[in-house]
């Protein structure tokens, strides 16, 4: 059953065969995906009707904590077969390869940071970086773990192994693209669309909105979803973009203390 979710696709370049998701698994994987965001909602819900005593961090261990079991329990061969790989033919490309995307990715945020700052007048910040500095002095391990760890294994499972890896392996050359635009497009909106479309007013009440500036923060997230994507299809290896994403967020975290600390003084 659980071989059924992901398939070996072999490369004439490579010494082992890759794990890829097959379009059961990346099915099951958006499934899993899906009822985290829901459960999330439903758990706010239920704090803000009966007054529970868990805050913003507890629902994100808790509902993170929750997805990265149930990604294990179904996809425990497919992170395996990847780390077999990665070891045992392991490449160079796996050392820089994160590292280089990471790079490039952090110039090209700096472009449309400056770009925007022509056009606007100012930074886009985003809500996401506010939330996750608000929280870091608050639970600074927790949120390492959640970031650093947490995240980068779900979601590059969700976004490259689900919608990138499993489309840009296809034998179809139609089928490549598809899976470039979905990661890096549905990757970039998953940071931005709570703060897009749901607002809270003085009593603490949600509604639906549109927000155009939260919208547009959007960009800031592109150039990090498309050194992620790359990384993913030329390393050809799941880990290869866990790893860059686990740089890009690493440093973020350590940007955001510095910050801290200099607001401070």
């Amino acid at each position: 059953m659980f071989k059924s979710l992901y398939r070996m696709h072999s490369n004439p370049e490579r010494v082992l065969p890759e794990a890829v998701l097959t379009g059961k698994g990346a099915l099951v994987l958006l499934i899993i995906f899906l009822s985290e965001q829901l459960v999330a909602s439903g758990i706010s819900v239920l704090i803000s009707l009966f007054q529970l005593p868990l805050g913003l961090m507890e629902i994100n261990m808790i509902v993170n904590g929750g997805a990265l079991l149930a990604m294990i329990f179904f996809f425990h061969g497919f992170f395996i077969q990847n780390i077999k790989s990665f070891f045992k033919e392991f490449k160079s490309i796996y050392l820089w390869l994160p590292i280089v995307s990471y790079i490039c990715s952090f110039m090209a945020n700096m472009v449309v940071q400056m770009i925007l700052m022509l056009v606007r007048g100012e930074l886009q910040n985003t809500s996401n970086n506010e939330l996750v500095m608000e929280l870091l002095y608050q639970y600074p391990l927790q949120l390492v773990l959640l970031t650093v760890i947490i995240a980068p294994i779900t979601e590059e499972a969700v976004f490259r192994a689900a919608l990138s890896r499993s489309m840009t392996a296809s034998h179809k050359a139609w089928v490549r693209p598809i899976g470039f635009v979905l990661s890096i497009f549905l990757f970039s909106f998953f940071h931005v669309y709570q703060y897009v479309f749901f607002a809270t007013d003085a009593s603490g009440a949600v509604y639906l909105t549109f927000n155009m500036n939260e919208f547009l923060s959007i960009l800031v997230y592109i150039p990090m979803a498309v050194g992620l994507t790359l990384c993913s299809y030329f390393g050809r290896n799941y880990w290869c973009s866990v790893i860059c994403h686990m740089i890009t967020n690493s440093v973020a975290v350590f940007m955001l203390l510095m910050v801290g600390q200099q607001a401070v003084k």
